[in-house]
């Protein structure tokens, strides 16, 4: 297999942690002051030593034993007999690193462990050869924002009952990422994220030839926790499949991935619901290339290519009688599963597609279900499969035929390559981008293929008002369609012009009425540009306001999880989506989280969502209020996505409001008495406003509003309640968000103009 890898691979650096990617996965910026490096190996060590590059430790437990937020672990070249368990945490700014020296070759071998990262937070374990464990080669349990990068796991565990270990495994983790690793030979999964791990992604692994030798189990990269994204890697050769998801890997994301000659399924899911599957290359496994089987649903599997699956024999010759066809939807599956823009081909007759049914074509597929109706049947010109490289030729029928819509379609392939249009192919594809390759290759042309121009959007909030009247101009929905940076320059028609910049909003304050064009000029890396424009319309008196009746038009959904998390989503269900120029309000209950930090909210449509209002108790419950003007609509299956602090549990709501722009007046407070109550806000600035309220009960009774208020769904999860209310006063006025409830509370009363 040709070298291909997914663009954040890490390089090994020298004495500190300079790698860009990894500070970006660790949460911290790669301009923190050099941290103090601690040395491991060489002449003269000592672990009885001061760790300096003059006196080294010998070993690196002893590093690891002292190592503190901000060092760097760098280790010098050798075979290092021991398990490696870090004893501390980083922090976001300082991590811990454990790095191979630049051009060492640095084996960890026959303990237990290889790396045992266990109840740690902001660690890294960057360029070392782990080979010869009794059980997992590197052990993540317990942790968040871990990354385990270019590595080489070998030899894990024994292939017999009850010595099996996996290479790579995180088992209660979030927020971390594994990249770049090479994970072989282990006698389970080459890469393991077990239950409850979530939020970590998966990029640019090899995972091959693992196996337990006495029964087919053993996979590349095996997935039972939910929200992780598998993304650019390689499996093949593997006892069992490339990639698998199993009961608990719900919500996961696997595109850009290339999986070929695996002894049971290229990807496979079983008994998992919400997942993507989007833009893969599947070829030669031995059983159904891409399966989604018994009670999995809610699937979207489009822009992939499935070639020559369950018809040749794939792992070591044996026979693969079992589930047939390049992609099988079986079971109950079909009934929430949809498929679309995939390839498929075989070069002997055997089933084509599986959905509920058999078939031997895709035509006949299309015609039965309607499914795959931007499917193809056809060669895609592999560039050598039999040597395992799986980029496409000059005139492969996967070229600009994609879906660039399809959610989980990438900007760039698993070179990093970016979409192009070839020039000698007819663009045929559907989305945004109507030249996205299918699979996981973009087909580069020679000489390059045409760039095409940056696509601007631009709102501006609020759109009137009274001088002198303070605006945002916000051109975050702007995108590039081969993915590269874009500045923007931003002119408010008054003389003012803000920018070049990189930041995608700029400020302003209009001092004198009159009806002004807002302008953003926005300009990628090859200096081709795109205008938007919007209006402003400013009053010469003390009025406010959007100029517009508010009005509350419809929940947008809700949703929640008793697991921890540091981001939930919500998924538009309404068929009409949510209109653009209305304002979208979310509530957010988190339990088992921190008094303060960030939280934030952006959706598919790149609309942003800030902070209107946030309230803390002592005891680790937290209510936010954010809001964000909904300058692109919203279509249904969209997601609105909030990241938080961890949390033990969430629930979201969204509700969309017509008639209001801006936040106004905010008060919030939290009790314990039967009664609860925000406070009052500050006198509005203007009439009619929209005034939204919400309570948050924990093991309590569900609230009831006070008089004036028009009660929203109330929502219960495990004894605790979020309920919402509003009101449209015709007068200016304070408000306080009250009512009865009994436990403990947290209330938020926010008018928005």
């Amino acid at each position: 297999m040709a070298a291909a890898r997914w663009p954040v691979r890490i390089a090994t650096v020298g004495c500190g942690f300079a790698a860009l990617a990894v500070a970006a996965a660790l949460g911290g910026s790669p301009a923190f002051a050099a941290p103090v490096t601690l040395y491991v190996g060489g002449p003269g060590c000592s672990d009885a030593g001061s760790g300096t590059a003059s006196q080294p430790y010998c070993t690196i437990g002893t590093a690891a034993s002292v190592a503190t937020a901000g060092q760097t672990v760098l280790v010098a070249g050798g075979t290092y007999p021991e398990r490696v368990s870090v004893a501390h945490s980083g922090t976001a700014g300082s991590p811990i690193v454990f790095q191979a020296a630049t051009g060492a070759t640095v084996t960890v071998t026959g303990g237990t462990n290889g790396f045992a990262v266990l109840g740690r937070q902001y660690v890294a374990v960057n360029g070392f050869t782990v080979t010869g464990t009794t059980s997992y080669g590197i052990y993540v349990s317990g942790s968040s924002n871990i990354v385990i990068s270019g590595n080489t796991v070998t030899d894990a565990g024994q292939p017999a009952s009850g010595q099996i270990a996996a290479g790579i495994y995180l088992g209660s983790t979030t927020a971390s990422t594994v990249t770049g690793n090479t994970s072989d030979h282990n006698s389970d999964h080459g890469i393991y994220l077990a239950s409850s791990t979530s939020g970590v992604t998966v990029s640019g692994n090899e995972a091959s030839f693992n196996a337990e030798g006495f029964q087919r189990n053993a996979n590349g990269i095996n997935v039972t926790g939910p929200n992780n994204t598998v993304i650019g890697n390689i499996t093949h050769d593997n006892e069992d499949s490339g990639i698998q998801f199993y009961p608990g890997g719900n919500n996961n994301l696997a595109t850009l991935n290339v999986t070929y000659n695996n002894g049971d399924h290229g990807i496979d899911n079983l008994n998992v619901t919400g997942g993507r599957l989007i833009g893969n290359t599947v070829y030669h496994n031995c059983t159904s290339g891409i399966n989604v089987e018994g009670t999995s649903g809610t699937y979207l599997v489009e822009n992939n290519i499935a070639v020559d699956n369950a018809v040749y024999p794939a792992y070591h010759g044996i026979s693969c009688n079992r589930r047939a066809g390049n992609i099988g939807i079986w079971d109950s599956a079909p009934s929430t599963t949809t498929v679309d823009a995939n390839l498929v081909y075989l070069t002997t007759p055997g089933t084509m597609y599986v959905f509920g049914s058999s078939f031997t074509s895709l035509a006949a597929m299309k015609t039965a279900t309607g499914q795959e109706q931007h499917g193809l049947q056809a060669n895609p010109l592999f560039v050598d499969a039999a040597a395992g490289n799986l980029a496409l030729q000059q005139g492969s029928p996967a070229i600009d035929s994609a879906d660039s819509g399809a959610s989980g379609e990438q900007l760039t392939d698993i070179n990093g390559n970016p979409r192009v249009d070839d020039p000698a192919v007819p663009n045929t594809g559907i989305g945004p981008r109507d030249y996205d390759d299918r699979g996981a290759y973009e087909f580069q042309p020679a000489g390059g293929g045409s760039s095409r121009p940056p696509t601007a959007s631009l709102s501006v909030s609020p759109a009137s008002g009274a001088a002198p009247l303070p605006v945002t101009a916000n051109a975050s929905g702007s995108t590039d369609p081969q993915g590269q940076a874009l500045t923007f320059t931003f002119d408010f028609g008054d003389g003012t012009t803000v920018g070049p910049q990189s930041a995608s909003s700029a400020t302003h304050t209009y001092t004198a009425a009159g009806s002004y064009t807002v302008t953003v000029r926005v300009t990628d890396t090859a200096n081709l540009t795109a205008t938007a424009t919007a209006g402003v319309t400013v009053a010469s008196g003390g009025g406010g306001g959007s100029g517009g009746t508010p009005a509350y038009v419809s929940q947008i959904a809700t949703n929640y999880s008793t697991n921890t998390h540091t981001s939930g989503y919500i998924t538009v269900w309404r068929s009409q989506g949510v209109a653009a120029g209305h304002l979208g309000i979310l509530a957010v209950r988190l339990t088992g989280t921190a008094a303060s930090g960030a939280v934030s909210a952006t959706d598919s449509a790149g609309n942003q969502y800030s902070v209107a209002k946030d309230v803390a108790d002592t005891t680790g419950d937290r209510l936010i209020v954010l809001s964000g003007l909904v300058a692109t609509a919203l279509a249904p299956g969209d997601r609105i996505t909030v990241s938080f602090p961890s949390a033990a549990s969430y629930r979201i709501t969204g509700d969309e409001v017509s008639g209001v722009t801006a936040l106004d007046r905010q008060a919030a407070a939290t009790g314990s008495a039967g009664t609860f109550a925000s406070g009052s806000t500050g006198t509005t600035a203007s009439a009619p406003e929209f005034v939204f309220g919400t309570v948050a009960v924990f093991a309590g009774a569900s609230p009831t509003w006070a008089a004036g208020w028009t009660p929203l769904t109330t929502y219960s999860t495990g004894g605790n309640y979020l309920g919402r209310a509003y009101q449209i006063p015709a007068t200016v006025g304070s408000f306080n968000a009250s009512g009865t409830a009994g436990g403990g509370w947290l209330a938020v009363c926010v008018t928005f103009r």
